[in-house]
């Protein structure tokens, strides 16, 4: 028992530095960002911020340090090394590819890159250029073991499974969206990502004198270092802080936020299950190590397409009805989560006056007084609440708008709506909304030309 001891206060203290290295605070800068831009969005549709970037911080970095630790076990447990990993590859990758789409800053996509430079490197690049063989980077990558590097791939996704379950539909925000067929519906975007601190192994050769530390069973590690020590020579394994992060990109159109994080998260556990077999299986059957590297990034993103289809195949669960007005959330701290009030909810009237949009019930609510009777059904059930407005004189103020805002405008009514705490279905012809295009990979030097130009077009009006 005393080598565990050892070897657990080791990983503890190892993973406790792991949470103050730069390269953990840049994932956290990047996660920051994320959450900022969705907020923005946010404040933009509905005049106010619906969730918290600081709350939505810290269940991020919580939930990423438990699957972080569970990760790193997994990691020691099996013996994989950075030098079998190639992490040092993999991230220069990723946030290339976040920089085409923030959903790419995934280790499949990259993972599955790296994964195809080495077999490209190996079997098409030294045969034919020999020389290579002397260069650094080359080396490195050489030294990637490729079933190891697709074990890390799987095991970061059954962490990310596990995350998505557990908090996934967490800080899901509403949006109008357009469908193809023209018509407005309410959806909730799903975007979570999480930083992971990761303890890590890194193997060197050394003579068999100077090696020092915890000895290991025979039976370890499970997968074999691709560095072979000569004549009284050994392995010496270090464990060192890393870090790494996870992304989660989806859309509740068909379903709740709760139901549309736990179908992904159980098709995200098989996809890495059959990826960890696979991966495992291709370090003794050296035919299925092509099969493993394409199915990484691949079945990946067949995934996220099966995922997508699946929901736009059924009719959306947030759209107007024939009578009354259906509430897709209803915010926190706010007057209507005060009355009682839940998403889902069909309100019917407003102080005994039918309401059939979302236009009528603002209005009627506005040109209440101080309590306002609000009537609905609930789960099939019939319900009445009151809703208090803030302040009297801001109930007597029935036109209260923005300044410059009119009172028929449709942006100005969900801008009043939020601050109610009421976010109501879209009408079909809803002129505000969101529609959702397909990322384009030079988008970012596009958006940077066009600045250049106006500046240049600038310096010559001047």
């Amino acid at each position: 028992m005393q080598p565990f001891f050892e070897i657990g206060q080791i990983f503890i203290t190892t993973f406790m530095v792991a949470l103050f290295m730069p390269i953990f605070w840049i994932v956290l800068f990047l996660v920051y960002m994320q959450y900022r831009r969705l907020v923005s969005t946010e404040e933009k549709l509905f005049g106010r911020a619906i969730n918290n970037v600081g709350r939505q911080m810290l269940f991020s970095v919580a939930l990423g340090a438990l699957g972080g630790f569970m990760a790193s076990a997994i990691l020691i447990f099996m013996g994989l090394s950075l030098e079998q990993i190639g992490l040092y590859f993999i991230w220069p990758v990723a946030l290339l590819l976040l920089l085409v789409n923030p959903r790419y800053l995934c280790f499949s996509y990259a993972g599955g890159i790296v994964a195809v430079m080495v077999l490209l490197t190996r079997y098409i690049l030294l045969p034919l250029f020999p020389f290579f063989a002397e260069n650094v980077v080359v080396e490195s990558l050489l030294r990637i073991h490729i079933p190891a590097l697709l074990v890390l791939i799987g095991l970061l996704h059954l962490a990310e499974a596990l995350l998505i379950y557990v908090g996934g539909h967490w800080g899901s925000s509403p949006i109008y969206l357009k469908k193809g067929d023209g018509k407005v519906v309410g959806a909730f975007t799903l975007q979570r990502f999480w930083p992971l601190p990761i303890v890590a192994l890194l193997v060197t050769v050394v003579a068999q004198t100077d090696i020092a530390g915890v000895s290991m069973p025979d039976w370890w590690p499970i997968l074999e270092s691709t560095l072979q020590p000569g004549e009284n020579q050994g392995l010496q394994y270090m464990v060192i802080p890393v870090a790494a992060g996870l992304g989660y990109a989806d859309m509740a159109l068909a379903s709740t936020p709760r139901e549309r994080t736990v179908f992904s998260a159980k098709w995200l556990a098989i996809y890495s299950a059959i990826l960890l077999i696979i991966a495992v299986g291709s370090e003794y059957l050296s035919w299925l190590v092509l099969p493993a590297v394409l199915f990484a990034p691949l079945g990946h993103e067949l995934l996220i397409l099966f995922g997508k289809k699946e929901e736009d195949l059924r009719p959306p669960r947030f759209q107007m009805p024939e009578s009354g007005v259906p509430l897709m959330m209803v915010l926190q701290d706010s007057p209507a989560e005060s009355a009682g009030l839940l998403g889902e909810d069909v309100i019917l009237r407003i102080n005994g006056a039918d309401v059939a949009s979302n236009y009528e019930l603002i209005q009627k609510i506005e040109e209440s007084y101080f309590m306002v009777l609000v009537e609905g059904t609930r789960d099939g059930e019939t319900f009445s609440k009151i809703l208090k407005k803030s302040t009297p004189a801001a109930a007597e103020k029935k036109g209260s708008l923005q300044s410059g805002i009119k009172a028929h405008d449709s942006v100005s009514m969900l801008h009043r709506s939020a601050r109610l705490g009421l976010i109501p279905v879209p009408a079909p012809d809803s002129p505000v909304y969101l529609e959702v295009r397909k990322p384009n990979p030079l988008g970012i030097f596009t958006r940077l030309k066009e600045k250049a130009a106006n500046l240049v077009n600038s310096k010559k009006n001047f």
